[in-house]
């Protein structure tokens, strides 16, 4: 395409980046360089005149610090680099505290979050995961496997409240009780941790349930080899982390999770061999395909802008409906609205892994079953 009109260049499409999970390798780094590849390709498909530049910033903020700096990064983003959209950050604490920026700006800000309470003009959900999706698929699981009596081990965070919360509305109609549920933060310590999970054992449950961001589970596998303890347990998309590297696995040794990586979803097998060829490494996780499917969408609807606003970028992802996903299982969809900025659609947009001898492997769907019918 052109790349000069009038013997003016024409400037490329900026969007902004914003990372607030630095230094999580297979996570962090991929993550650029996913939309990057998904602009690209929309581009060279000629689906878009114009390339795409990516504005990067990487910010500690919560549960390291508070959420200022992460407030100022989005302003530098949007005021001083003129983008048209901002990809991130990546966890519901963080989005909510920039949300009240998204809307008072205007641009649409697409993120990974989970939490139901991410919504606005220009709020779009690319939930890796979702706080209210997830306890239904671990409710199901539990059932499945005959596990009746829970403890429950809650982070102490918006995060965990909120799993917390839908995931007590699931107990009744899957016939669970909880046991225990003693709450945890997730900068804790094995000690700490020891503590929590001496509750949880001396309940007697048939399993263990986290419900939490991940923030424990670096300590989480030397806590229950002190006490003894090795339950059947299963968390929420905090698992997604074992798949980004052996170490990480090792850390969830035992454990079920609810993820979004799907080798048998042919859209993301395919990203990923052209992730690799071009990067020369293969991050094969839900982080991945959730940057990919931020960057395919953003890209598409910078390519049906009728101007180059941001309120026009907004009204362009409105349009995109059924864009075949990356993320999640076979036949998951991306379909947005002007009222419907939750991107993933289809019964598997989660799935269930399990981690074993420093990998995971698919462990099941959660098939949508019926209640029982009156007669």
């Amino acid at each position: 395409m052109a790349t000069h009109y009038h013997g003016r260049p024409i400037e490329p499409y900026r969007l902004g980046v914003l990372i607030d999970l630095p230094d999580h390798p297979g996570l962090s780094d991929a993550w650029p360089d996913a939309i990057q590849l998904a602009c690209d390709e929309v581009h060279a498909r000629g689906l878009l005149e114009r390339p795409v530049e990516l504005v990067v910033r990487e910010v500690y903020a919560q549960p390291w610090a508070s959420a200022h700096g992460l407030i100022r990064a989005y302003r530098e983003l949007v005021e001083e680099h003129d983008v048209m959209g901002v990809i991130g950050p990546m966890t519901s604490d963080n989005c909510l505290a920039v949300l009240p920026e998204v809307e008072r700006l205007g641009v649409p800000t697409g993120t990974i979050c989970g939490s139901t309470k991410y919504v606005g003009d220009y709020a779009y959900a690319f939930a890796n995961g979702g706080l209210a999706d997830e306890p239904a698929l671990i409710a199901a699981w539990l059932k499945a496997n005959g596990h009746r009596r829970i403890a429950v081990l809650r982070e102490r965070t918006q995060i965990g409240e909120e799993f917390a919360q839908f995931f007590r509305y699931d107990l009744q109609p899957n016939g669970l009780v909880v046991t225990a549920e003693p709450p945890v933060y997730p900068a804790t310590s094995v000690a700490e941790l020891v503590d929590a999970l001496e509750v949880c054992r001396d309940s007697k449950p048939d399993a263990l349930v986290y419900l939490g961001l991940g923030g424990i589970n670096q300590w989480v596998r030397p806590a229950l080899e002190q006490i003894g303890w090795d339950p059947p347990r299963i968390q929420t998309t905090a698992f997604v982390s074992a798949t980004y590297s052996i170490e990480r696995a090792q850390r969830l040794e035992g454990w079920v999770g609810v993820d979004q990586y799907d080798e048998r979803n042919e859209v993301f097998a395919t990203v990923l061999e052209r992730f690799t060829a071009r990067y020369g490494y293969t991050p094969a996780n839900s982080g991945m395909s959730t940057a990919y499917d931020l960057g395919h969408a953003f890209a598409l609807a910078l390519g049906r802008m009728r101007f180059a606003t941001p309120q026009a970028l907004r009204d362009a992802l409105d349009t995109l409906r059924r864009v075949p996903a990356c993320t999640g299982g076979p036949g998951t969809i991306i379909t947005l609205g002007p009222n419907d900025r939750r991107a993933y659609k289809g019964a598997d947009f989660l799935i269930l892994r399990r981690a074993a001898n420093g990998t995971t492997t698919f462990e099941s769907v959660a098939p949508v079953t019926p209640w029982e019918q009156p007669s």
